[in-house]
């Protein structure tokens, strides 16, 4: 019903109209504002890790072995020493095969999964032709951070590792990828040494405990844009080791009164294991101009959210959290200064996100649950001012998102990327999908079909030139893709459809700086801001601070 009041005050139908107001409504745009800093492509800091240990001698005078006993490690079965054994029993051996020998029962327990293990000869009589070769499994007496001090890294590492046992190589692996997920912390390098007899692991990070990163865009819509400015501000270590507090501010720089968002979040561990409690709040406005300024219509959205995350997998080709979060959104529209809108939603989400390898390339994949809790207040079906006469506060929806990037030959690499959702009833504005913006539809602006239900994907084949201007330009890639998707209202709600468009485009970077333009062609639609099937010409610029 109020779609089509705005409807009657303006030059579209009842749906179209819904629709744009929905991509006025500050709780939509936020969602494609970036939330976190896009730092530039790294190597994996774990692959640069080299695990040095350092042997004792084995002795030298020649000697004839009838057996061979290895004493120590008793983690690891002794048959899985019989192959290596074999070759050195019923001969003499010389200093140097000794030291070979002590080698090679030191290699099968790390291949059984024992990074820091050492095996080593001791002066013996050989009574009875017995030769005894003595094995440490590995285990660590101390951890030392080295590079730069972080007490959430030393308790980390103290906790998972320093047990009195010794060391298994996943053990190691998940502890050392924890004190890289630990805010603005990279690992440089890990060392096993011995000393006066004890295992020693020396951890060496570095540090960034300020950061910030700025992008301009020109993604926007002519009533909310086009240009967009995003600044990210994070710092970390403020009240304890391992916390961070994040500061994303964005509007539309030519006309700020368009749109403003704010948001500010908190985040702090709560165990050596990587669990993490993070409370966020936000506040956007939004006083579209173009076609929509003479309507008046305003919105204002408030937002706030605690949300608890916790790695269950972490290992460098497998990598898996679970988080809760509970959240309460209140959106508002006003039209010629006459209350439109007014949504209440609280939600409570679970969700599955992590990374896999999957063939040649790397898989990355959300699923979650949603579910609208039925609390006094939420704004329930029939509200007179909802987003949607149908839409409901309480529902259910289950939804994804997956991404996957693999070379397919020398300088090329494709990229694959879908999400979808399905919800159990109407749905009020800001739960629904959307189709069109710089993902799905590039051609389209954000969200210029939007329903209940949906799926959207899309493919793109990308030519990696590298540093193709040598101390001009690090980073070069050509790509171009097709993308779009399907979204549908239940009960026959209008508002759906399906985008289809293809882009082309260039993404470059020197050192922090980033920049992409692109052009999009629509393909199966026209679109909102012009009434044509015209090319959408598309830029970023970003900078690392």
């Amino acid at each position: 019903m109020l779609a089509g009041g705005a409807a009657a005050l303006s030059p579209w139908g009842a749906a179209q109209a819904q629709t744009q107001l929905n991509r006025a409504d500050p709780s939509i745009l936020e969602r494609v504002v970036p939330q976190a800093v896009e730092a530039p492509p790294t190597a994996d800091p774990v692959e640069s890790i080299a695990l040095k240990v350092a042997r004792p001698e084995a002795q030298t005078e020649t000697r004839l072995a009838n057996a061979i006993i290895v004493e120590g490690g008793g983690e690891i079965a002794r048959s899985q020493f019989s192959e290596t054994l074999v070759d050195y029993i019923g001969r003499d051996l010389t200093g140097a095969d000794l030291k070979a020998l002590s080698h090679r029962v030191a290699d099968v327990a790390r291949q059984a999964g024992y990074p820091f293990a050492s095996a080593w000869i001791e002066p013996q009589t050989l009574e009875n032709g017995v030769l005894r070769v003595r094995l440490d499994a590995g285990s660590l007496a101390a951890v030392r951070v080295i590079g730069h001090a972080n007490a959430r890294a030393d308790h980390i590492l103290t906790t998972a590792l320093v047990t009195g046992r010794a060391v298994r190589r996943e053990q190691l692996e998940r502890a050392i990828l924890l004190v890289g997920d630990i805010p603005g912390v990279s690992v440089k390098e890990s060392k096993f040494v011995r000393q006066d007899g004890f295992g020693i692991l020396l951890v060496t990070i570095a540090e960034d405990r300020l950061s910030a990163y700025a992008q301009i865009d020109n993604r926007g819509s002519k009533e909310v844009g086009p240009l967009r400015s995003t600044i990210i501000a994070n710092a970390r270590g403020l009240f304890r080791s391992g916390d961070e507090a994040s500061f994303v501010v964005a509007q539309t720089p030519i006309n700020p009164s368009e749109f403003l968002f704010v948001r500010g979040r908190y985040s702090a561990p709560i165990d050596a294991n990587g669990a993490i409690l993070s409370a966020s709040a936000s506040y956007g406005r939004a006083k579209p101009g173009g076609s929509l300024a003479p309507l008046d219509v305003t919105g204002e959205s408030y937002d706030a959210s605690v949300f608890y995350s916790k790695p269950i997998i972490r290992t460098r080709a497998d990598s898996l959290w679970g988080t809760i979060e509970v959240r309460g959104l209140r959106s508002n529209q006003s039209l010629l200064g006459f209350p439109l809108r007014n949504d209440r939603i609280a939600t409570l989400t679970g969700s599955l996100n992590g990374t896999a390898r999957a063939g040649s390339g790397i898989v990355r994949g959300e699923v979650h649950l949603i579910d609208g809790l039925p609390l006094p207040g939420v704004t329930q079906e029939g509200a007179t001012r909802s987003s949607r006469g149908d839409g409901d506060a309480r529902f259910v929806i289950l939804g994804y998102a997956a991404e996957w990037t693999a070379p397919l030959t020398g300088r090329v690499g494709v990229a694959l990327a879908s999400e979808g959702q399905v919800a159990s009833r109407p749905l009020l504005a800001t739960m629904e999908i959307g189709v069109g913006g710089p993902i799905f539809g590039r051609g389209y602006d954000y969200a210029e079909r939007t329903g209940d239900n949906g799926i959207l994907g899309s493919g793109e084949i990308r030519f990696d030139l590298g540093r193709a201007v040598p101390r001009l330009i690090d980073r070069l890639q050509l790509y171009g893709s097709v993308d779009g998707g399907y979204v549908a209202n239940l009960r026959g709600g209008g508002g759906g459809g399906a985008l289809l468009s293809t882009a082309a485009g260039v993404r470059a970077g020197r050192g922090k700086l980033g920049a992409m333009i692109e052009v999009a062609l629509p393909l199966n639609a026209d679109r909102f801001d012009t009434g044509k099937r015209n090319p959408r010409f598309s830029f970023r610029l970003s900078r690392l601070i």
